[in-house]
């Protein structure tokens, strides 16, 4: 016959598992890939050359468009709904936010170009 300190012991434990576990759904949830938010202006932006600044520019584009495949049914979305539908409307606005940072940043990073009159990509 089990003491009370033990039947106490089993439910502790199992609270502790239940916790881990949680933690574990809501960390793997969170790691979930979302759209990167760019900086519009980063440090040392004006002593870029033109090479550096278009790298960049091609960066943000890269970067525009992973947030905007954000937007569509994709396997971390499935699985978003699946497991915690609320996570779906948190990468939408995420992602919406990535692409309203990338537009920014375009524009800032075109008027550098312009002022040291880069060639600016297409």
């Amino acid at each position: 016959m089990a003491t009370k300190y033990q039947t106490t012991g089993k439910v502790i434990m199992l609270n502790k598992i239940q916790t881990s576990i949680a933690i574990a759904v809501v960390a793997t949830l969170a790691g979930c890939a979302t759209p990167t938010v760019t900086q519009v202006v980063k440090p040392g932006d004006t002593g870029l050359s033109c090479a550096q600044i278009q790298n960049e520019y091609s960066d943000v584009q890269r970067l525009k468009k992973e947030a905007d495949a954000e937007k569509s049914v994709t396997g971390g979305n499935v699985v978003r709904a699946l497991f915690f539908w609320p996570a779906i409307i948190g990468t939408a606005m995420n992602a919406n936010e990535a692409i309203a940072a990338a537009d920014n940043r375009t524009v800032h990073l075109t008027n550098l170009m312009m002022q040291q009159k880069c060639e600016i990509p297409r």
